[in-house]
C-alpha cells in the first residue's frame, strides 16, 4: 500500500468526467477519491468514468468507495464506469460481485463509447463544462494519506471555458467527514 493517491479529472462531455487515478485505493486514500469525483459531479458531471490503470491495490474500503461513488452518480441522474482495470482488480471486482453493478471496460475509450450508446446523445457533442465547445476541462490532485489530507488541484481549459482557482480538502482519518470546498469551471 502507498500513502499517496493522484488523481486528474478530464471532463469530455457537457456531462461527463474521466478520472484518471493514480496509486492506492485504501481506507487512507479512499476519501480523496470520493471528494474527487463528488466535487466533479459538482461542476455538472453526472457520469464518470474511472482510469485504472495506474491503480495497483485496492481494499474494501476503496471497493465501498466504488458503491458509493455509483449510487451517487445514479441518484443524479447518472452513471460510474471503470475502465483500463489491471487483470488483477478485475477478478477482485469480479470475484466480490461488484462486476455485476459496475460495469467494466478494457479501455477508457470503451467505457465513454458504452456511455454514449446507453445515454443516447447527451454527451455526444465535445460541449465542455462550461457550455462552448473546448478541448476539456483538465483538473488534477495529489494527496498524501494521513491525518488531515491535503488535496491541491490545478486546472485548465480549453477554448470558451473558464477556470477559477480550484482546491479541496479532505481528511482521511477514522471517523471524520470529508470537506470540500472552492471553486471550479464556472457555467
Amino acid at each position: 500500500m502507498s500513502e499517496a493517491l493522484d488523481t486528474t479529472v478530464r471532463y469530455t462531455g457537457k456531462h461527463t468526467a474521466v478520472i484518471v487515478v493514480t496509486g492506492d485505493v485504501d481506507l487512507h486514500t479512499a476519501p480523496v477519491l470520493r471528494a474527487e469525483a463528488l466535487t466533479a459531479m459538482t461542476q455538472g458531471a453526472r457520469h464518470l468514468v474511472l482510469d485504472m490503470a495506474e491503480v495497483d491495490f485496492v481494499d474494501s474500503t476503496g471497493l465501498s468507495t466504488l458503491i458509493v461513488l455509483l449510487h451517487a452518480a445514479q441518484e443524479a441522474g447518472g452513471s460510474l464506469r471503470v475502465g483500463s482495470v489491471p487483470e488483477r482488480l478485475v477478478r477482485m471486482v469480479t470475484m466480490t460481485g461488484i462486476a455485476e453493478l459496475l460495469p467494466v471496460h478494457d479501455t477508457v475509450a470503451e467505457a465513454l463509447a458504452a456511455l454514449d450508446v446507453a445515454e443516447g446523445a447527451d454527451d455526444a457533442g465535445k460541449e465542455g463544462v462550461g457550455g462552448a465547445a473546448d478541448e476539456g476541462v483538465v483538473v488534477s490532485a495529489t494527496a498524501s494519506a494521513g491525518r488531515g489530507v491535503e488535496v491541491s488541484a490545478t486546472a485548465s481549459a480549453g477554448r470558451g471555458a473558464e477556470v477559477s482557482d480550484v482546491s479541496a480538502t479532505a481528511s482521511a482519518a477514522p471517523g471524520v467527514d470529508d470537506a470540500v470546498g472552492g471553486t471550479g469551471p464556472s457555467r
